[in-house]
């Protein structure tokens, strides 16, 4: 554990370095993957980023609001504070897709599908954020006699709750680290990946860490809150993104919420307007529509109309 960085008279948490490092991979991520692979233009590629501000806020809150509630229950009396990653997920992704959707006007009626373009980033954040909480000492497991045993030295939270010699705590699994990697390996499967998959981020995220963290919260050691029942906290929370998942996958199929698919497939077969100021008004409408039949939103047939009317135009 190493939980401040001493710069002469400057400390700094290592918690809040590593989630500003992993901000920072999302922005580039975000940058690399819309911007230069989809050729989105710079104007709306900057709306994505401002909207991913607001919902990396709304994340913290959530998570917050999360945490408090389920500490709350395991308490028999209101309390505020901490954080848990999996309540934040449930509040602001959501909340991202209507933002996409509302407020980037050439996105709109596609915003689930470029917010799976955006999942990577947050996967590989949130892989650096957990990196952070190795270091700050807390979301550490059970304890352990296995070779993969940590020890915590005194003062973490670890060392409070499994005290050990010298004040340090007992070996416990590190599993911080253990989701770190697994964020990481997500995020490599999704960069190798990417063309054939990137229509099936957010489901891919949704099933794989709903379960993977199902699985983890039988080591996990530190305290979560209850939930008044048999599961954990983030075991319930991890059956909502799995569930949430599902939906999804119905959702893109037409089989679930049929009149709001229906409206967003009208909304994205009409191409965007650009504003007059684009020099290339036309030639933005042709890359517009070209996108829209390679992801098979528009037909073939459609697609040669249209641009006959563009070109015609010209």
């Amino acid at each position: 554990m190493f939980p401040v960085l001493n710069l002469g008279f400057i400390r700094v948490s290592m918690y809040s370095l590593m989630v500003v490092v992993g901000i920072i991979a999302y922005a580039i991520w975000t940058i690399q993957a819309v911007e230069k692979r989809e050729k989105i233009e710079t104007k709306t590629v900057n709306r994505l980023l401002i909207v991913s501000a607001f919902g990396f806020v709304a994340l913290g809150l959530f998570a917050l609001l999360f945490n408090s509630l389920f500490h709350s229950i395991e308490r028999g009396y209101p309390v505020i504070g901490g954080i848990t990653w999996l309540g934040g997920v449930i509040g602001a992704f959501p909340l991202m897709v209507f933002l996409i959707h509302k407020f980037v006007p050439p996105l709109r009626g596609r915003a689930l599908q470029y917010f799976n373009l955006l999942v990577p980033g947050i996967v590989l954040a949130h892989g650096f954020g957990r990196i952070g909480c190795f270091l700050g000492g807390c979301c550490y497991g059970d304890v352990t006699d296995s070779v993969f045993g940590v020890v915590f030295p005194a003062g973490s939270l670890a060392a409070q709750k499994y005290p050990g010699a010298d004040g340090a705590s007992l070996p416990v699994l590190p599993t911080q680290l253990f989701e770190a990697c697994f964020e990481f390996l997500l995020f490599v499967v999704m960069l190798i990946g990417y063309r054939r998959l990137k229509k099936h981020f957010l489901e891919m995220y949704l099933f794989s860490y709903g379960t993977f963290r199902f699985l983890l919260e039988f080591v996990r050691g530190d305290d979560r809150g209850e939930t008044g029942f048999f599961f954990t906290p983030s075991q319930v929370m991890s059956l909502i993104l799995i569930i949430a998942g599902v939906l999804v996958v119905l959702y893109s199929k037409g089989l679930v919420f049929k009149r709001l698919h229906a409206k967003m497939e009208q909304l994205a077969a009409t191409p965007p307007f650009y504003p007059s100021k684009y020099k290339d008004n036309n030639v933005h409408l042709l890359r517009e529509l070209k996108r829209l039949q390679e992801d098979g939103i528009i037909s073939e047939a459609d697609f040669e109309e249209k641009k006959k009317d563009i070109l015609n135009r010209m």
